[in-house]
C-alpha cells in the first residue's frame, strides 16, 4: 500500500513544485505593486500659504515677475558700523579658556580691529555682485536668489539646473567658491563626463536679502513649497537639489513634496531622529560587532565612543538651538543691535562646526580654513539686512511643531539620493540608518576631510561628489 501511494505523492510533489513558486511570484508581484503604488501616494501635501503683512488679498494675481537686484551700501551704513565697533566693551577671558567658553574675547579684539580698520565692505559688495541677483514675490514675500549660468557650454552638453540651499548661520555667500566649479568644471580640473550646471542659490525667507515672513508658523515645508514655485517660475520642470544644515531639511521636504520634479537630491548633512529600542540595541552592538548591524569600519570610527560623539559633543554645540527654538527674539535683540555680539555669535559656529579640535585653539582655528574677509562678509549679510532675529525664528517655527524633526520621516524619499559624509560634521549618520528615510541612495561618500560648512570650506571636494552623483543619476 505504501508503494502504491508513492506515485500519487510524487504527483503531489510535482504539483507543489510548480504551484509554490507560482504562488510566491504572485504574492511577490502583489507586494511589489503595493510598495510601488505606496511610493506614489506617500508625499507631503504641497498646500499653500501667505506670509505677507496683513490678510491675503484675494483680488488680483501675485506679481510673478523676476526683478534684477543689486546689493548696495552707503557711507552712512559704514559710519554707523564703525561707530558701534568703536564702542566695543571688552571682557577679558579666563586664563587658558581657548574656545571652551565660546568665542575667545582676546581673539575677538583682533577680529574687531580688522573689521574696523582693514575690512573693505565696498569691495566685498562688488564681490557679492559678481553673480546676478534677483527678487521675485512668492506667497506675499520677496524671495532673493542668485542664478548663475555657465559662460560657455561645449557642444552636445546639457545644462542641469541645480538648486543649492544654505542653512544657519550661513547664507547664499557660502556657495561663491563652489559655483564656478559647477558652472565651468573644465576650467577647474573637474571635466568629468558631460555634467555642467546652472546654479540657483536662494536665501531662505528671513535670511539676508529674502524678506522675513510676517506670519507665524513659517517652517521648512513652507520653504520647500516656495522654492518649488521659484524653480517653476524660472521655467524648470525637473531639477537637482543640494543642501546642508537647514538646506538639507528643506531639499528633503522638496523631494517628499514633488518627487516628479526632483531628478536627484544631494546632501552633506542627514537628519535622522528615530529613537527605538531596536536602535538602542544596534548602537550598543555596533561598538563591538559593527558589521552585524551594517556599520562599516569607517562608520564605527566616526560614531564611537558613542557618548562622547553623540551626546556630550552635541550638547556642547547645541545650546544656541534651545534658545532659538523657544524664545529667539530675546537674544536676537542684543545681536541685532551689536555688530560685535553678532560676529561672536555667528563666527563661533564657524570654529567648532568646522573642526571639533578647534575648541582648544585661542583663535578657534578660524583663519586656518577661512579668511577674515570671507567670515565677515557672511556676518555683514546678517548685519546690513537686520535678519539675525528672523533667521533665529526659523528654529522656533520648525521645532515648536516637530520637536525632534521626525514628523516627515515616515514619508520616504524615493528620488535618487547622494550623501557626502564629512568627518567633522556635528553628527555622523551611517548609510544603513540613512536608508530609513532615503530609500534610493545611489551614492554615499566618506569624505576625507571637512566639516559642517562643506561648500565654504571644501568646495572642490563637494563639487566632485555632486558631479559624480549626477553622472550616476543620468546613467540610470
Amino acid at each position: 500500500q505504501a508503494i502504491l501511494c508513492l506515485p500519487r505523492s510524487f504527483e503531489y510533489s510535482q504539483k507543489n513544485a510548480v504551484l509554490v513558486p507560482v504562488a510566491a511570484l504572485g504574492v511577490g508581484g502583489m507586494l511589489l505593486y503595493w510598495l510601488r503604488s505606496g511610493r506614489k501616494i506617500k508625499t507631503i501635501d504641497m498646500g499653500d500659504g501667505w506670509w505677507g503683512s496683513g490678510e491675503r488679498h484675494l483680488k488680483g494675481k501675485e506679481d510673478a515677475s523676476i526683478r534684477p537686484f543689486k546689493i548696495e551700501t552707503s557711507d552712512k551704513e559704514i559710519e554707523d558700523l564703525h561707530r558701534r565697533l568703536d564702542q566695543f566693551r571688552f571682557t577679558p577671558p579666563v586664563e587658558g579658556a581657548a574656545f571652551h567658553y565660546g568665542f575667545n574675547s582676546n581673539y575677538l579684539q583682533k577680529v574687531v580691529a580688522y573689521w574696523r580698520n582693514q575690512f573693505d565692505w565696498h569691495k566685498q559688495v562688488e564681490v557679492l555682485n559678481k553673480y546676478p541677483h534677483f527678487h521675485t514675490t512668492i506667497e506675499g514675500i520677496d524671495i532673493h536668489f542668485i542664478h548663475v549660468k555657465p559662460s560657455y557650454v561645449p557642444h552636445g552638453r546639457a545644462v542641469r539646473p541645480l538648486l543649492m540651499v544654505h542653512g544657519w548661520p550661513g547664507s547664499f555667500y557660502e556657495f561663491y567658491k563652489i559655483i564656478p566649479l559647477l558652472t565651468e568644471p573644465a576650467k577647474h580640473g573637474l571635466n568629468e563626463g558631460d555634467v555642467v550646471f546652472e546654479v540657483i542659490c536662494p536665501s531662505i525667507p528671513g535670511y539676508g536679502f529674502s524678506e522675513a515672513p510676517h506670519q507665524k508658523e513659517f517652517d521648512s515645508i513652507a520653504t520647500a513649497r516656495i522654492f518649488h514655485k521659484l524653480m517653476n517660475r524660472l521655467g524648470f520642470k525637473q531639477y537637482y537639489l543640494q543642501g546642508g544644515d537647514w538646506g538639507s531639511r528643506i531639499t528633503t521636504n522638496m523631494a517628499q513634496m514633488l518627487p516628479q520634479s526632483v531628478k536627484g537630491l544631494h546632501l552633506n548633512l542627514v537628519f535622522i531622529a528615530k529613537q527605538s529600542l531596536g536602535r538602542l540595541i544596534c548602537t550598543m552592538l555596533g561598538a563591538y560587532v559593527p558589521w552585524l548591524i551594517g556599520f562599516s569600519r569607517e562608520d564605527a570610527r566616526r560614531f564611537y565612543p558613542f557618548m562622547q560623539k553623540n551626546v556630550y559633543d552635541v550638547l556642547r554645540e547645541s545650546g544656541y538651538l534651545h534658545i532659538q527654538a523657544t524664545k529667539p527674539d530675546t537674544a536676537g535683540c542684543g545681536l541685532n543691535d551689536s555688530p560685535v555680539g553678532l560676529a561672536a555669535y555667528i563666527l563661533e559656529k564657524f570654529s567648532t562646526w568646522t573642526d571639533k579640535s578647534f575648541l582648544h585653539k585661542d583663535d578657534g582655528g578660524l583663519e586656518s580654513k577661512y579668511s577674515l574677509d570671507e567670515l565677515l562678509t557672511n556676518v555683514m549679510i546678517y548685519w546690513v539686512t537686520s535678519s539675525i532675529v528672523s533667521s533665529m525664528r526659523y528654529y522656533k517655527e520648525n521645532f515648536s511643531k516637530d520637536p525632534d524633526l521626525s514628523a516627515h520621516k515616515r514619508v520616504g524619499v524615493y528620488v535618487p539620493t547622494g550623501i557626502a559624509a564629512f568627518p567633522q560634521e556635528i553628527v555622523h549618520v551611517p548609510r544603513v540608518w540613512a536608508k530609513d528615510v532615503y530609500k534610493n541612495i545611489i551614492s554615499y561618500s566618506y569624505m576625507p576631510r571637512g566639516g559642517h560648512f562643506a561648500a565654504f570650506e571644501e568646495p572642490k571636494l563637494l563639487a566632485q561628489d555632486i558631479i559624480q552623483f549626477v553622472q550616476k543619476v543620468e546613467q540610470l
